[in-house]
């Protein structure tokens, strides 16, 4: 690199065409076994990375991965358990609340209907009756009634 401004700023051990993967060769890795060319693109000025998990280069680590992938799908079908289990638990009093909804109410109808057919009996009596004091009302006081009933029947109209 001929030198420069820019050159002034970069250490003197740092030559870009040195690859730095290439340095580190002489460490140990972390994990026994591990090769670090495995991973390595077929381009060094690239900057994608390999992702390929099925050549994995430590079979410990395919092993790993299966059981923390189990481990996961475990997890993953408990928990789904323990929702449908709560989905039925909350279907079930709902069920029963609307079972004793439907008790009350029809109870309350029951009620009501039982109501409406002592006030129609009531209703009748007291037509019968009406009619029967009417039968043996004085003229004066049927136009009494009659002004009256006329009133109410004008004021509820």
């Amino acid at each position: 690199m001929p030198p420069g401004p820019m050159s002034t700023h970069l250490p003197s051990q740092y030559e870009p065409d040195v690859n730095i993967i290439d340095d580190l060769q002489g460490f140990s890795p972390v994990t026994a076994g591990y090769n670090m060319n495995a991973y390595r693109t077929p381009y060094p000025d690239s900057i994608a990375t390999s992702t390929s998990s099925a050549t994995s280069p430590d079979p410990q680590a395919g092993t790993m991965a299966d059981s923390i992938v189990i481990e996961t799908d475990e997890d993953k079908r408990k928990r789904n358990q323990a929702a449908s289990a709560r989905f039925r638990q909350k279907k079930k009093q709902r069920e029963q609340h609307l079972m004793e909804t439907s008790r009350e109410m029809q109870e309350k109808t029951r009620k009501l209907e039982s109501e409406n057919e002592g006030l129609r009996k009531e209703n009748l009596f007291l037509k019968k009756l009406l009619v029967e004091k009417v039968d043996n009302m004085t003229g004066e006081d049927r136009e009494l009634l009659l002004r009256a009933t006329g009133e109410a029947l004008k004021k509820a109209s």
